[in-house]
């Protein structure tokens, strides 16, 4: 039985200290190049003054028990891996989309109804949970930088 409740310890703990659920894929809208390293793949805001297109990159990346900065930056590595993949050596960011953050809404009622059996007294109370989408999301266009 001590074994069971052990396993049953360490599998929470594995959970709650578990890997992101990442997702990643690229769309070649361009002519691709050998793989790079991600490493030598740099982030745009604004588009550099000469490049070629190679593909549009999206990634995801959640945990309900990280925080969103942490979330980031294992979003931006995956973008950079999915473009490295496709031998860009730049991806221009064209939307981040940090994950929502959860809400609790609580709320009173009552009221009365009246129905085929008669008069009906409504009373309560509700508790709404919006866990909010618990994903970071990253989408841009994988490119070659012509130096």
């Amino acid at each position: 039985m001590k074994s069971i409740g052990t396993f049953i310890t360490a599998i929470a703990i594995a959970a709650i200290a578990g890997c992101t659920i990442m997702d990643g894929n690229a769309i070649v809208t361009g002519t691709t190049r050998p793989a790079i390293s991600p490493e030598k793949v740099r982030l745009y805001r604004v588009a550099p003054d000469e490049f070629e297109e190679i593909a549009i990159v999206s990634v995801s990346a959640g945990h309900d028990f990280k925080k969103n900065s942490s979330l980031m930056n294992e979003a931006i590595q995956r973008l950079k891996e999915e473009a490295a993949k496709v031998g860009a050596n730049g991806v221009i960011l064209t939307i981040i989309d940090e994950r929502d953050a959860p809400s609790v809404t609580t709320g009173f009622g009552s009221g009365t109804a009246t129905g085929t059996g008669g008069n009906v007294f409504l009373t309560g109370t509700a508790t709404s949970v919006n866990r909010g989408d618990a994903y970071t999301r990253l989408n841009g266009l994988a490119i070659h930088v012509v130096e």
